[in-house]
């Protein structure tokens, strides 16, 4: 982990006595807990942060970190809150462990919320919902690229062969599908952590491709498109 760089070094300038806690999900127990704060001290803004700010604002006044520990098993969490100009806005993050490896930014709200859901339903422990929530993802996933008769698996069959997904990608799609019919139908069938983070794995490769990465290859097209006429 990169320490944030500031003009002066940090250092700390309380150790927490008043139970203070931050709430985290820790990766290890696999749920929300409340994370014991132990220590805390002030850093300058680093430049990462100002690409974050709202447009009216004009910058940062202070960065607080937060150092934490999981109650049950010792896992390090590391929060920064940090306070805008001149509106006083405060913004908050976890800085380790990192929360969520999907970036949600320019995702189709239907899709959003089918893999928020999944994710909350994983960081829960409720593996049966995640893989769920990951089926019914995958049908938001159908209907918005223009596949809305039949079933899921006719769906997604017509989509690879009309090239719209790659066979990897209807590969991994196709199992989503499965597991979550199982999950749903099959009263014997237990899904377990591993299924299930698989599952959001898979889902988050899926999503990333069609949703984030093509559009962003769009633009870096075209953007190379307009360079080579100069």
């Amino acid at each position: 982990m990169v320490l944030p760089v500031c003009q002066e070094p940090m250092k700390p300038e309380h150790h927490a006595m008043n139970n203070e806690t931050i709430a985290g999900f820790c990766p290890r127990c696999n749920r929300i807990v409340a994370a014991e704060v132990r220590a805390w001290a002030h850093g300058q803004p680093t430049a990462d942060l100002f690409d974050r700010l709202d447009p009216d604002q004009e910058g940062l006044r202070w960065v607080k970190y937060k150092l934490a520990f999981c109650p049950a098993c010792g896992q390090v969490f590391l929060q920064r809150t940090y306070t805008s100009e001149p509106s006083d806005f405060c913004y908050e993050e976890m800085v380790y462990p990192k929360q969520s490896k999907l970036p949600l930014a320019g995702l189709p709200d239907e899709v959003r919320r089918g893999y928020e859901s999944a994710l909350s339903c994983f960081e829960t422990g409720n593996y049966e919902p995640c893989v769920i929530m990951c089926r019914k993802c995958l049908e938001a996933v159908s209907t918005l690229l223009g596949e809305t008769k039949g079933s899921l698996e006719k769906r997604l069959t017509r989509l690879r062969d009309e090239g719209t997904i790659e066979p990897k990608l209807y590969s991994w799609a196709d199992e989503l599908r499965l597991i979550g019919n199982e999950a749903t139908h099959d009263f014997q069938r237990r899904i377990s952590k591993d299924d299930a983070h698989d599952s959001l794995e898979f889902l988050e490769a899926l999503l990333l491709y069609v949703f984030v990465l093509d559009r962003r290859f769009q633009s870096f097209r075209e953007r190379r498109k307009g360079e080579s006429l100069d």
